[in-house]
């Protein structure tokens, strides 16, 4: 199962993002994602693409370009599309909590598979590039929500890794 479109909000009220897709199978699912889980997301795909940069680049040259890449992404994005509501709605109308992920890649194909609750699971297959589609979707869902998890702050803290900060002393 693809990708085909993304949609999602932050839900105050719940203080989770709810995230949608739709498939190339005219499927669509509705899914919670908390803080942790999101964090977690963003945190995990960040490596992985750096992961598949490094098989080519030296890993310095690896982290810029994969910011590069991300940035240049989310600079394209048209945020104002229409969400198309699918067909079929396999998992049913109300939104499962994501409790865990995985996300793997093989070649030019990235798998993730969303752990929900009630132990069951979905598994979507995409791109590299839609998979960078998403995580500025998600991005800035979080950024909405003020959970300070971002890619901004990924980058910071991998950036700053190494660096030995010196003591104040007062």
């Amino acid at each position: 199962m693809s990708i085909k479109q993304f949609n999602g909000e932050w839900v105050c009220a719940q203080d989770r993002v709810l995230f949608r897709f739709n498939t190339s199978e005219d499927q669509e699912f509705n899914f919670w994602l908390t803080r942790y889980v999101l964090k977690g997301l963003l945190e995990g795909a960040h490596q992985l693409n750096v992961q598949a940069l490094a098989q080519v680049h030296p890993p310095q040259v690896a982290q810029v370009m994969q910011s590069f890449q991300q940035a240049s992404v989310t600079q394209q994005l048209n945020f104002q599309e229409t969400f198309q509501a699918a067909k079929e709605k396999p998992m049913g109308e109300t939104p499962l909590l994501v409790t865990g992920l995985l996300l793997n890649q093989r070649g030019e194909v990235v798998t993730l598979k969303f752990d929900l609750e009630l132990g069951k699971s979905v598994q979507v297959q995409m791109t590299p590039s839609v998979l960078h589609v998403m995580l500025a979707l998600l991005d800035k869902l979080q950024g909405i929500a003020q959970w300070g998890v971002g890619l901004a702050e990924e980058q910071a803290s991998s950036s700053t890794l190494g660096m030995k900060a010196s003591p104040v002393i007062h």
